[in-house]
């Protein structure tokens, strides 16, 4: 990337108004953290009407055995016992002294849905710790930097302290609903999070601009995010709050 032809467009976009005044230029670097997070895709599938029965049967009559079920639907034995291991082992079912629907499986029957945990997988994410959420971007592009800016100004460390599970679900989610699925694929889910590693940080430069506005007589701030390519509006206030303290 060309930091410098990049500051000669942004300068040109922002004096294309004749009343913007360039007062300060910054350059500052943000972490972007390479997350491995490792989960269990979900697949969802419309039940069958033998399931049903048999959820049915299993919150409706004291049952302690699949025998007898099988001789109330007039259904082989074996159809009845692999679907019952299954059920169990999706922990829609569980037995004691009789057979009983879980909470899951309550919840799956009403819907007409049940969901099958899948092998563990993995998502590589791009996270900034300062925007508290994933950025989109190409981080090759940044391979031929050999020096980076200082630090963001309210960046104290470079370390992730917390990440909401629901940010890194909604990400995914997000990214998976947009590949493509063929016709006799079932889409993935993804419901929760088994672990979340941090395996790599890069530093991507922000260009920054100090503005005076002679119309509005007022200062403002411009914040170039060099990954997302695009204003951004975060970091902004962020450094508009600190700037403003020494107009």
């Amino acid at each position: 990337m060309d930091l410098q032809n990049t500051v000669l467009q942004l300068q040109k976009e922002l004096i294309q108004n004749p009343s913007i005044e360039i007062k300060k230029q910054m350059q500052y670097a943000i972490p972007i953290h390479t997350l491995e997070v490792k989960y269990h895709p979900v697949m969802r599938n419309a039940m069958d009407i033998l399931m049903k029965m048999m959820l049915i049967s299993f919150e409706k009559a004291k049952l302690k055995n699949v025998e007898l079920l099988a001789e109330i639907l007039l259904v082989e034995p074996l159809f009845i016992h692999d679907l019952t291991n299954k059920m169990l082992r999706l922990g829609m079912i569980v037995k004691e002294q009789e057979f009983a629907l879980t909470a899951k499986g309550k919840a799956q029957l009403e819907s007409g849905i049940f969901e099958e945990e899948l092998e563990e997988t993995s998502y590589f994410i791009q996270y900034s710790p300062i925007h508290e959420q994933p950025l989109d971007g190409d981080l090759e592009e940044f391979a031929d930097l050999e020096e980076f800016p200082e630090p963001f100004p309210t960046i104290e460390t470079e370390e992730i302290e917390a990440i909401e599970e629901a940010v890194l679900i909604e990400f995914i989610q997000q990214q998976l609903s947009e590949q493509p699925v063929a016709e006799d694929e079932v889409p993935h889910y993804i419901t929760s999070v088994v672990s979340t590693e941090s395996i790599q940080i890069n530093d991507i430069p922000v260009l920054c601009f100090l503005l005076f506005d002679q119309k509005e007589n007022r200062h403002f701030v411009r914040v170039y995010n060099t990954l997302t390519r695009v204003w951004d509006e975060q970091l902004e206030t962020m450094l508009f709050n600190i700037e403003k303290e020494q107009l």
